[in-house]
């Protein structure tokens, strides 16, 4: 398995919607399937850095202003282990899919300023919105470069909870947001479309 070299990675909030209990992505043109995100769906939202731009009040790439302390990643999941009447030997199944999801970023000290902070402020300003989050780890593509074919994506569903300030003496302003992870994962996919 290959690793991100520092300042190799990009992580887009993609606006996510339930339809008859299952999440989608939200494009300007329809629905994506979380199971097979297209480079197109991605590209939407990585080309938005700051609220002025089309569609940030959706979602939008913020990968530049979330600090290096992040927690996002799978961990132990949970496991049923049920036997049957049959069970020969320990049984074990997962039964939901568990990750980390806790980001941190510098906070802009103008609040009205058009800035990828302000836009990761105002995506993560209320409890209860859904998003996926789409995370490209593996390969060296700056955040700035588009999803291709070939990338490989880990894609989280999550809803937001309230924001929480951080500050410290002669330390950034920071927003410390930690997600309610739903259980839903797509990871390790390869851009195929």
């Amino acid at each position: 398995m290959s690793k991100t070299l520092p300042g190799y990675r990009t992580i887009l909030i993609l606006p996510a919607v339930e339809v008859n209990g299952v999440p989608w992505i939200v494009t300007p043109t329809g629905l994506v399937d979380y199971t097979a995100p297209t480079a197109a769906a991605l590209n939407v939202y990585q080309a938005i850095t700051k609220p002025s731009d089309t569609n940030a009040s959706q979602g939008g790439n913020i990968s530049q202003v979330v600090i290096d302390d992040l927690a996002l990643g799978l961990t132990a999941s949970d496991i049923d282990n049920t036997k049957t009447v049959c069970s020969k030997n320990d049984v074990g199944q997962p039964t939901l899919y568990n990750f980390d999801a806790k980001l941190n970023a510098k906070r802009d000290a103008a609040i009205t300023g058009d800035s990828t902070a302000n836009l990761f402020r105002d995506l993560f300003r209320a409890p209860d919105v859904a998003y996926f989050i789409a995370d490209r780890v593996r390969g060296q593509k700056d955040s700035t470069e588009t999803f291709a074919i070939g990338d490989e994506v880990d894609l989280y569903y999550v809803n937001t909870d309230n924001p929480i300030p951080d500050y410290g003496d002669k330390k950034y302003l920071i927003h410390k947001v930690e997600l309610i992870q739903k259980g839903i994962v797509n990871t390790k996919f390869t851009l195929t479309a």
